[in-house]
């Protein structure tokens, strides 16, 4: 699949966190302090200038205390002037690796572009070019059990990720045809594929499951999320296809998951194998 350097840059800036401009800091309290030094050490030379034995005292004690207040106040101003400069220089650095994002309904025309073209080569691959297969295909997804996936939140508060798992199921009258791979939503390239096919009769286990995975935000936050959704086919030759397609609705994670396909493909698998069971298995 090609991809455009305008796509590819424009994925990796949604999913990389917006830096927070830098607030100018108050230098204040520190130019207060440097003019209470600077005060005091001039006195300190109209004192010590005096003549006089008890205010040169006065002078020497009004100078320590002149060029010490000084000495602070000019080097916590000079720090934060050094750490606004490197803050400034690391948020012009990095703001042009976040911004402009791409709005989040582009990243979804990406990904269901992609999607499209993946269908194609399940066919190809599967070797299912009938027509009747070509028209409905059903389809689960969602992100990829990887640790270069990223999650980040759109302006509309739905969860996107930049790596997806995708299994294209198709059901004929004996046999389930399946085609599962791994994709880069930022480069529109399949990372991994497989094509698994077996009949209704050596289908052994047919559901969904909780599991727990580490979700990592464009915030560089990494969470253990007990509430991913897994579908499971596994059949009696130890074939076993798994796919994370969302959510639970317990979960403490904040926002919804944008899914791949709908879950009527659980249904649709779960009710093709009841009735072929039905039907042969009398």
């Amino acid at each position: 699949m090609a991809i455009s350097p305008n796509r590819a840059e424009a994925v990796r800036k949604y999913f990389t966190k917006t830096p927070t401009k830098p607030v100018d800091p108050d230098y204040s309290s520190n130019q207060t302090k440097m003019s209470i030094g600077g005060g005091l050490l001039f006195l300190a030379l109209m004192l010590l200038f005096s003549g006089q034995g008890l205010l040169i005292l006065l002078g020497i004690v009004a100078g320590y205390f002149g060029l010490k207040t000084l000495r602070e106040g000019f080097s916590a101003y000079s720090k934060q002037k050094k750490e606004y400069k490197e803050a400034c220089d690391n948020y012009e650095k990095d703001y042009p690796m976040a911004e402009p994002k791409p709005s989040d309904e582009q990243i979804d025309k990406w990904m269901n572009d992609d999607i499209k073209k993946i269908i194609d080569e399940s066919l190809r691959r599967l070797d299912l070019e009938h027509e009747d297969y070509r028209a409905d295909p059903l389809l689960i997804g969602g992100p990829a059990s990887l640790k270069e996936t990223r999650y980040a939140v759109g302006r509309d508060g739905k969860i996107r990720y930049s790596y997806f798992n995708i299994l294209i199921v198709f059901l004929t009258d004996y046999h389930v045809a399946a085609y599962q791979s791994v994709n880069s939503l930022e480069h529109g390239q399949t990372l991994t594929d497989q094509t698994q096919e077996f009949p209704y009769k050596e289908i052994t286990n047919l559901g969904t499951q909780i599991i727990k995975e580490k979700i990592q935000r464009i915030d560089e936050i990494v969470e253990s999320e007990s509430g991913l959704q897994e579908f499971i086919i596994a059949t009696s030759g130890s074939n076993v296809i798994k796919v994370t397609y969302g959510f639970d609705r317990n979960t403490d994670f904040q926002g919804e998951l944008v899914k791949i396909g709908e879950e009527r493909t659980i249904a649709a698998i779960r009710k093709k194998l009841q009735d072929y069971k039905q039907k042969y298995e009398k």
